[in-house]
């Protein structure tokens, strides 16, 4: 699959590694093309430096067809708004999108639009640690 990623923080550069080794082809985006140093050399990963809101980035990113689209940048905001965008324009069959806010994330999955939201994610592991020690 080709795989677009917005985000080359902890998060996006791990699952860009990751994918990669499953046999993915990986385009990542930063605005800051420094975030890049935490991703392994590999010739199915594509580094695209800029902003995705220009037109140009985006169509230099969606050059190819594209199966899934994940945005994973620090800002809730931004990942839900370029999602929605980006599927819409290019009509990218699969979405995912990190939500840290938990009422933001079920506002957006009660949309059709695929969240993680972390917070959750934690909040559900710490009661399940503590029920197993308690």
């Amino acid at each position: 699959m080709h795989i677009v990623i917005l985000g080359s923080g902890r998060l996006g550069s791990r699952l860009a590694n990751a994918l990669v080794q499953k046999g993915h082809k990986i385009t990542i985006v930063d605005a800051e093309e420094t975030k890049f140093k935490n991703l392994e050399e590999h010739e199915n990963i594509q580094r695209v430096g800029g902003n995705i809101f220009n037109e140009e980035t985006a169509d230099l990113v969606f050059a190819e067809p594209v199966d899934v689209f994940i945005a994973v940048t620090g800002s809730d905001n931004i990942n839900l708004m370029v999602s929605q965008a980006m599927q819409k324009k290019y009509k990218i069959p699969k979405v995912l999108i990190r939500v840290f806010d938990p009422t933001l994330s079920s506002v957006y999955r009660d949309l059709g639009l695929e969240t993680v939201c972390p917070t959750n994610f934690a909040l559900q592991e710490m009661l399940k640690m503590l029920e197993k020690g308690v």
